[in-house]
């Protein structure tokens, strides 16, 4: 359920900010929760020690020879990875954002949203933007429609009419994918930065002041990611895992990366780019392909990989601050994480390409031990579970070991997310942990054997069904038409051949534009007769994608 938290007259009153972070409140049951949850966590570990279980675990010489290798394995991979900790919690200890350049510095800045059938926040997104506290000459703002099928367009139309600077739409033809709106975006940028905003974000007031700061005062920096957190916190289970993770995700790993000036990514909910180190990219971001299959997904860890491979450094500013709508149902938390992961593999293979090339001049070995480390969580790991999961069906206590394990992994975690965050949401932490392990460690080997795969807009609603009745069909590029029409696959005709059952279709009772020319195929990836049952009398629907005036 996307929730509505800005409006024009909150704004002005200065109460949009105040209503974000009431979104934020936990409710009082959750104190109950935690407590639990930390107590049954410390009461495992205390018992696990009373058995001897500890002891017996992480012993020098195992029993079996199955649990030797795996015992070894862990030892010698978690060692590496705890050290690797303490050299990032270090980093971490000594990141500060940098600070915010006086007014009268501020560069002509181009926002770009692009969005794709998200109904009413993305007004909220807008609004966000068009009041930051940000000099409003110098600041651009550019929405894109990527053909959605909702009432996403009105929305956009609104919230530009309402805005106090000018907002420029643009509406594409067709859902082309999110890449695509953000080139057709940056089409039409004429700032020295580029800052992008996803359709179901709300900027911090100071977040485009902040967040353009690194780059003015380091030329050295090419991009800059701001601080992502969940809007929509108590929505449920998932979104209070997910608000966890992301504090994780960017006050934690993203702060140390900073201090190694090598961001793996930036996030498309908000990316600050040097518009020159962009351009030089862009058709090849554009185009971009792997394993022969045109780059849906991933826009924003490709553009950090095209620009940190011209030599720039890379920079998170925690007070850049912008606040995303999460899924908050299994599936779509499992989506989202799946298009991370296949994007991931992608744009790894990528990194490791020119990693150990002289791509730039300093910060150049940090970077190098950090993603190296980084790729091996992406392989070895699953290794492991691979052969605890054969522990468990051999040796069933081996269910209350792994337990103590996950236990005993996630109280660092816990422990930093508390250092940074000063709430009682570490306790959340210690729970993900076990979730994970129960119910998302499948996702990356399955995006190993399905990284072809893609998805314009994987967290939204397909559009490969949508029935003729439920959408506003927008016409196609002329190209894309005449080309078509030039297969002898497929036939073209008027709204008025359909009604006449010119092509065998016996129900046209949906309305058509009369000057219209309508593109399908035969065999219905355009146009299909699709039978439904209505009380017993069969009648048709209509699969639609394109048509031109």
């Amino acid at each position: 359920m996307k929730t509505s938290i800005v409006s024009d007259s909150s704004i002005e009153k200065g109460a949009a900010l105040d209503r974000v972070l009431a979104t934020q409140i936990p409710p009082e049951w959750e104190k109950f929760v935690k407590s639990i949850l930390v107590i049954s966590t410390v009461l495992l570990i205390l018992a696990a020690g009373w058995m001897g279980v500890l002891q017996r675990l992480f012993r020098i010489i195992p029993d079996a020879s199955l649990g030797n290798l795996w015992i070894w394995t862990l030892a010698v991979y978690e060692l590496i990875h705890y050290a690797a900790l303490i050299w990032r919690i270090w980093l971490w200890s000594g990141y500060r954002p940098m600070a915010t350049v006086e007014e009268s510095k501020l560069p002509m800045v181009t926002v770009v949203i692009p969005a794709y059938n998200e109904g009413s926040l993305v007004q909220d997104s807008i609004r966000s933007v068009t009041h930051s506290h940000y000099p409003p000459e110098r600041l651009q703002v550019i929405v894109v429609d990527d053909g959605s099928t909702d009432d996403t367009w009105e929305h956009i139309q609104n919230a530009a009419s309402k805005a106090p600077i000018p907002v420029k739409i643009i509406r594409q033809p067709r859902n082309m994918g999110k890449r695509h709106a953000l080139f057709a975006g940056f089409q039409q940028a004429s700032g020295d930065l580029w800052v992008t905003v996803d359709s179901d974000s709300i900027l911090h007031p100071d977040a485009l002041r902040n967040g353009v700061s690194p780059l003015l005062r380091d030329q050295r920096i090419g991009l800059v990611a701001g601080c992502v957190k969940v809007l929509n916190r108590n929505d449920s289970l998932i979104t209070r895992f997910l608000k966890v993770q992301f504090v994780l995700s960017f006050t934690f790993s993203r702060a140390y990366q900073s201090q190694i000036r090598g961001l793996l990514t930036t996030p498309g909910a908000l990316s600050i780019y040097r518009a020159s180190a962009v351009k030089p990219v862009l058709e090849k971001w554009l185009h971009q392909t792997f394993l022969g299959v045109p780059c849906l997904t991933g826009e924003d860890r490709s553009m950090t990989n095209l620009i940190t491979a011209q030599g720039f450094h890379s920079f998170f500013q925690s007070n850049a601050v912008v606040w995303a709508q999460m899924p908050s149902r299994y599936m779509g938390m499992a989506k989202m994480y799946l298009r991370w992961a296949r994007s991931n593999i992608r744009e790894t293979v990528i990194l490791i390409s020119f990693l150990f090339t002289p791509f730039r001049k300093d910060y150049v070995w940090g970077f190098r031990i950090n993603s190296v480390l980084i790729t091996t969580t992406l392989i070895v790991p699953y290794f492991l579970i691979f052969n605890s999961y054969y522990l468990l069906f051999t040796s069933p206590s081996w269910l209350f070991k792994h337990a103590v394990i996950v236990a005993v992994f996630s109280i660092p975690m816990a422990a930093i997310y508390y250092r940074s965050e000063r709430d009682s949401d570490f306790a959340w932490v210690i729970a993900y942990e076990f979730f994970w392990v129960l119910a998302c460690q499948w996702i990356m080997p399955y995006a190993f054997l399905t990284c072809r795969q893609q998805g314009a807009w994987i967290t939204r609603e397909s559009r490969e069904k949508i029935s003729f009745r439920e959408q506003t069909l927008q016409p196609p590029l002329v190209s894309d038409f005449q080309r078509l029409a030039s297969c002898s696959e497929w036939s073209w005709g008027t709204a008025e051949d359909l009604r006449k059952d010119k092509f065998g279709l016996d129900d046209c009772s949906f309305p058509l534009n009369a000057g219209g020319i309508y593109l399908f195929h035969p065999d219905g990836c355009r146009l299909k007769r699709r039978p439904e049952k209505d009380g017993g009398a069969e009648k048709s629907a209509f699969d639609i994608e394109w048509f031109a005036r």
